[in-house]
C-alpha cells in the first residue's frame, strides 16, 4: 500500500505527492485547505460544519452527525485503515483550535499502538510517535529535537548522536527532560524499551 494523506482544517504545511496507491482524505474543513492548493481529495469525511468550498457532484463523501464521539480527523484515519493503509501523513493538524491540535497529536499514539505510522507535519517540522522501538532521524546541525514520554512512563530511553545524549533513561509525562535537544552532524538514534515517546523534530 501507499500513503494515506489525512488533511485537516488547521495550518497547512508540507506537500502532497500522491502517486500510485496513495490516497487523500479530507477531514471536513480540510477540504478547503486542499481546494486552495489545487488538490482534489479522494474522500471527504465529517459532519461538514466547517466546509466553505462547494462540494462537486461525484466526490465521494461520508457524512456523520455533528454530535459524535470521534473527531473528523479520527474518522478519516479509521477510513484509511479500513482501506488497508498503515502509513499516514497528517497535514493541517495544528494551529487553530488547541483542543483539536491535542486530539490530533493523541491520534499518533492511538495509531502506533495498532501498528500504524502517522507523521504529522507542522510549520516547524514533524511529529511522530514511537512505541517499544527505535528510529534513526537526520536533521540539520543545531536543529531542535524534543522527546517526551507519551501516554505514561517511558523506560529504557536512549538518545544518541545528539548534543545531549542519554542511555537507559526513565522519562515521565510530568517532567519534560527531553525538550530542546539538538541534532548534530550525525543521525540521531532514539529508542524506547518500554512505553511510548512523542518525538518532535525540526
Amino acid at each position: 500500500m501507499g500513503i494515506c494523506y489525512l488533511v485537516g482544517a488547521g495550518d497547512f504545511y508540507g506537500q502532497i505527492s500522491a502517486e500510485n496507491e496513495d490516497i487523500i482524505i479530507a477531514a471536513d474543513g480540510g477540504y478547503d485547505n486542499l481546494v486552495r492548493r489545487g488538490y482534489t481529495p479522494d474522500i471527504l469525511i465529517g459532519d461538514f460544519d466547517s466546509v466553505k468550498s462547494e462540494i462537486p457532484e461525484g466526490l465521494r463523501t461520508i457524512k456523520y452527525p455533528k454530535e459524535k464521539d470521534e473527531t473528523d480527523m479520527f474518522l478519516s484515519y479509521e477510513a484509511g485503515v479500513k482501506l488497508g493503509y498503515t502509513e499516514f501523513v497528517m497535514l493541517g493538524a495544528t494551529g487553530g483550535r488547541l483542543d483539536h491540535t491535542y486530539a490530533n497529536i493523541s491520534l499518533l499514539l492511538y495509531a502506533r499502538e495498532r501498528g500504524h505510522n502517522i507523521t504529522l507535519i507542522d510549520g516547524n517540522g514533524i511529529i511522530i510517535c514511537l512505541k517499544d522501538e527505535a528510529i534513526t532521524l537526520s536533521g540539520n546541525p543545531g536543529g531542535k529535537l524534543s522527546v517526551f514520554a507519551f501516554g505514561g512512563v517511558a523506560k529504557g530511553v536512549t538518545i544518541l548522536g545528539t548534543k545531549y545524549e542519554v542511555e537507559g533513561a526513565r522519562l515521565t509525562p510530568e517532567f519534560p527532560l527531553g525538550v530542546s535537544n539538538e541534532f548534530t552532524n550525525v543521525p540521531a538514534r532514539i529508542s524506547v524499551e518500554d512505553g511510548a515517546l512523542l518525538v518532535i523534530a525540526e
